[in-house]
């Protein structure tokens, strides 16, 4: 759905939820943060405006426009997104969208860490603002070039340094995390490495956007505890849900960001005849669409990426003759259908998926690349497998039949779970290396130790709902028949990885 402009229609005062102390003959200068956008640049039904629209960086942008004080708008990253939307966007609408308010620097969050070097070097062009990542190395200990330790903001006449920390694990600070494409140095170091260089820069003021790993959550005293041998850095603002307000740890502040729908307004009463950070007073601002509005020129961008998005959900990539139901007398036929895609495109002996990765079935008729998300929501892509006959069996023994969805494989129906399975040509030879596709989310299932167990396997990096595409791009199409009731007589190929 593209956006109507809506212009503000008055100029509300911001109330303080949280005063910390009287800002009375100190400077004032004005941070707004952000976090966890995941790919949210428009506004939305939010349940605390009883559905009425919330969110969106240009509903922001008007929020910003209002303060008239010396002001820096920051995020702390963590822009990608696990709805369909956020994941076609990626990253880019957000940037421009961040880039057109303007955001004065930007952390990259934890889940941001999953994009590789060329998709963060894309990004870091777009932006107009830098990137920070403070302890983010490559693996061969060099920094990407575009990213940046630090940054030297200029606010009211001052210079506020800003950095960014980004812990994996709290339980074990300190302590080098290698990630996929990256590693990630010890938060201590680069924390005083950091304040170092700023206060050589000139910065009065010091700032650390430290981010949690979103899989994890923690205490206030694990800031105390975290910051206690550190030297001073004068604010320190955290995406972590749990914390709901700020409060003094040591020497420093530690107040939470905005998340989502809502940003953090926190006002830096500084001293001006020493430029000292007296102290804060912090507000939670919902972003209420109705009540500020949204600016046009970043309306007109999340529109362009809007329509984008529409036409390419709503593009035609096959039709059915007849329903495939998630569900039916026990049996998935959408699974059947997936697993034969899988099958197929692998040119394997046989495919297997289990059937809680589908979320919805397809109904008769054309079929839309809007309905493979809805099949498929998440980036699930396919590996190939190399198992003997012995540990495939051993892998389904006594599991839940309806629970799977399989091709190349006849399965009996029977109580108590797997007992026995066939190929076209006769059981399990246990000896045999059979070569089988499965979903990459199969990794993370213990309930079914299939690549524990395989004598090699590789990701083909193509995503399952591509795949699913590229069944229907073939031909028209009336689904697959269940390989495990029916027991369609079918003899395994040598089955090989394309």
């Amino acid at each position: 759905m593209i956006l109507k402009d809506t212009s503000i229609k008055v100029l509300p005062l911001l109330s303080l939820f949280f005063i910390l102390c009287s800002c009375s003959k100190k400077d004032e200068t004005v941070i707004f943060v952000t976090a966890r956008l995941e790919g949210r640049i428009s506004s939305a039904p939010d349940p605390a405006l009883k559905d009425a629209g919330a969110g969106g960086l240009a509903v922001f942008k008007n929020i910003f426009k209002l303060e008239k004080r010396p002001k820096l708008a920051l995020d702390l990253g963590n822009w990608l997104s696990d709805t369909p939307e956020g994941r076609i966007m990626g990253s880019q609408a957000i940037i421009e969208c961040m880039a057109a308010v303007p955001y004065s620097a930007s952390a990259l969050g934890y889940r941001d860490l999953t994009l590789n070097l060329r998709e963060l070097e894309k990004l870091s062009k777009t932006a107009v603002f830098p990137l920070l990542a403070s302890n983010l190395y490559l693996k061969n200990s060099k920094k990407p070039e575009f990213l940046h330790s630090y940054a030297l903001l200029q606010a009211g006449g001052r210079k506020i340094g800003v950095f960014a920390i980004n812990v994996s694990d709290p339980q074990k600070v300190n302590q080098p995390k290698y990630l996929l494409n990256y590693r990630l140095e010890k938060e201590s170091y680069e924390i005083e490495k950091a304040l170092r260089l700023l206060k050589e820069g000139g910065a009065k003021i010091t700032v650390m956007l430290l981010n949690i790993n979103p899989k994890t959550t923690v205490k206030p005293e694990f800031y105390r505890k975290f910051l206690e041998k550190l030297p001073k850095t004068d604010l320190v603002i955290t995406d972590e849900p749990s914390l709901k307000k700020p409060f003094k740890a040591g020497r420093s502040w530690v107040a939470p960001s905005g998340r989502g729908a809502s940003a953090a307004r926190i006002i830096l009463a500084i001293d001006p005849a020493t430029d000292a950070l007296a102290c804060i007073d912090w507000s939670m601002i919902l972003l209420d669409k109705a009540r500020y509005g949204e600016d046009a020129g970043v309306l007109k961008i999340v529109n362009r990426h809007l329509r984008r998005l529409e036409n390419y959900m709503g593009r035609r990539i096959g039709f059915l003759a007849e329903d495939l139901k998630l569900r039916k007398d026990g049996i998935s036929p959408i699974g059947d259908f997936t697993a034969g895609c899988m099958k197929r495109w692998a040119r394997s002996n046989a495919a297997l998926l289990v059937n809680s990765e589908l979320a919805a079935g397809l109904s008769s008729g054309t079929v839309t690349m809007g309905d493979t998300y809805k099949v498929m929501p998440y980036d699930t892509s396919v590996v190939f497998v190399k198992i003997r006959g012995s540990e495939l069996a051993g892998a389904l023994a006594d599991k839940t039949l309806s629970d799977i969805s399989v091709s190349g494989l006849k399965i009996p129906a029977g109580e108590g779970g797997i007992k026995n399975i066939e190929t076209g040509s006769g059981p399990l030879v246990p000896g045999r290396v059979y070569h089988l596709a499965v979903p990459d989310s199969i990794v993370n299932n213990k309930d079914y130790p299939i690549l524990p167990n395989a004598m090699e396997f590789a990701n083909s990096k193509r995503l399952l709902r591509d795949i699913i595409g590229w069944c229907f791009s073939l031909r028209n199409t009336t689904g697959e028949k269940s390989e495990v009731r029916r027991q369609k007589s079918e003899r395994p190929s040598d089955g090989h990885s394309p």
